[in-house]
């Protein structure tokens, strides 16, 4: 046997490839599809991962409304205990309301014997309402149906009045004697405003009972619709398309590029060129400091900026910048950071290039009498230009995908009413850049499919791109 078979024997290689590729399939194929499926869904927070609780709570209900619909003793038995609950409710309407006229004419209702026959009859009426909860539970349950898990098919409020009635009623029929008559009138009108809210939800139960369980029906069919994820095709891309916010995002992303990119390479090769010089002294040392804003972490960078330029912060005052409020000194801020995190890449990427600048060429265009000016702009940049070509490709693509910058400073901000001729208006914040527009619409507006639809779209500007890096890179290696 080879001492390759036996270092790598054959099952264990095979097993190893089977795990590599399980594992490559689940944490980087599957999400990738599961994203841009997405992006064709109508996902929300609310169907996304719903609670699985829950459906099983709607259902078991759906079913349940078949069934005490659909099986005639159960319709006739809830039916009867409807006009029950709507008769008792009557008749205690009516004996509380004799009640309230006795109280009316009396001169003393503490003594007056009519008021104490009323307090009689409606306490004698409202002792139907004990058991009434009870057979309104027994008869509308659903667990007795068979269904273990599902919700109430009589309002809770309703039954919940009954006891309410009942309490105030035991209240008033032995209390009444040492209330006063206007405050005896007011509880009688409470009383009696409960007892008609009631026998109105009951009497429609009862003079429309297939109605009210289609509406109720209708209503669980409506949420469970909600929780439930749908294939939408390309109606997120077509609302993408007709969203001004978002081609004021693509817009301002664009602009930023335009902006920020000559910013970084100015600040980075100037401060690169600076420090090379031998008449520096302790360049090394400076160098090191002013690295510093890779060192430092781009969350306690962003909240000392936002500290800083924001309109009570020190250099906000000083420049009288309204970040929160004024859409153009936001994105001076966001070109001025976005410089600041980026020009030590530069600086370091043009230092290299530098090193291999032959001093002989310096030298002898030196003697030939060209300025400092001339042998930078004529010599040394031409020799450089393949790296910072390539430093100006990779910062471009950072530009592209700016995101931590505006959600740091003001959130993209600030919010204001964006019109897009032809597409209308809509109120949106005018610094959102792509990723942060795609982000807003998960965060904000808690719609996934459309964040993803959104991100699929930026990914293909981004592979775009990335083919324009590719075709200008091979051209900077000489087409190989």
């Amino acid at each position: 046997m080879s001492t390759r078979k036996i270092l790598y024997p054959s099952k264990v290689a095979a097993g190893l490839a089977l795990t590599s590729i399980i594992l490559y399939m689940f944490f980087n194929i599957w999400p990738l599809f599961f994203s841009i499926g997405l992006a064709f869904t109508d996902a929300s927070e609310a169907n996304l991962l719903p609670n699985p609780e829950v459906l099983k709570e709607i259902d078991n209900t759906l079913a349940c409304i078949k069934n005490i619909t659909t099986q005639e003793n159960l319709v006739e038995n809830a039916r009867e205990t409807v006009i029950e609950v709507v008769e008792v409710l009557k008749r205690l309407e009516d004996e509380v309301t004799l009640l309230k006229s006795s109280v009316e004419t009396s001169e003393d209702h503490t003594v007056d014997p009519s008021v104490m026959l009323h307090v009689n009859s409606v306490y004698i009426t409202a002792q139907n309402l004990r058991l009434i909860p009870e057979t309104l539970q027994r008869t509308f349950n659903c667990t007795t149906l068979g269904f273990q898990q599902a919700r109430p098919l009589i309002s809770s409020e309703a039954v919940n009045n009954l006891t309410v009635i009942l309490t105030a009623i035991s209240q008033l029929t032995t209390q009444y004697v040492v209330m006063s008559k206007a405050d005896l009138l007011d509880r009688i009108d409470t009383v009696l405003l409960n007892i008609r809210l009631v026998e109105s939800y009951f009497e429609e139960l009862s003079s429309d009972f297939q109605g009210y369980f289609n509406k109720l029906n209708n209503s669980l069919v409506e949420e469970r619709e909600k929780l439930t994820m749908k294939f939408t095709g390309l109606d997120n891309f077509v609302k993408l398309f007709n969203d001004p916010r978002f081609y004021y995002s693509l817009y301002k992303t664009l602009l930023f590029v335009a902006t920020s990119v000559p910013l970084k390479l100015l600040v980075g090769v100037s401060l690169a060129f600076l420090y090379s010089s031998p008449s520096i002294m302790g360049r090394r040392v400076l160098r090191g400091l002013i690295l510093a804003p890779w060192a430092i972490p781009i969350l306690l960078s962003g909240l000392t900026w936002r500290f800083l330029f924001n309109p009570n912060g020190q250099l906000g005052r000083l420049f009288n910048l309204q970040i929160f409020s004024n859409e153009w000194d936001a994105f001076l801020v966001y070109n001025l950071f976005e410089a600041w995190l980026a020009y030590p890449f530069i600086m370091t990427v043009t230092m290299g290039a530098l090193t291999g600048v032959s001093k002989d060429i310096i030298e002898a265009s030196y003697i030939d009498g060209a300025s400092t000016l001339t042998r930078m702009r004529r010599i040394v940049l031409p020799l450089i230009s393949r790296p910072l070509m390539f430093a100006t490709i990779l910062t471009t693509g950072a530009s592209l995908q700016a995101f931590m910058v505006p959600l740091l400073l003001n959130g993209g901000g600030p919010t204001r009413p964006i019109e897009i001729p032809g597409l209308g208006v809509k109120s949106g914040n005018v610094n959102e850049f792509l990723i942060l527009f795609a982000y807003n619409r998960v965060s904000i507006d808690k719609e996934y499919g459309y964040a993803a639809a959104t991100y699929l779209v930026i990914v293909i500007i981004l592979l775009v791109y990335v083919t324009i890096w590719f075709i200008a890179s091979r051209k900077l290696r000489g087409g190989r």
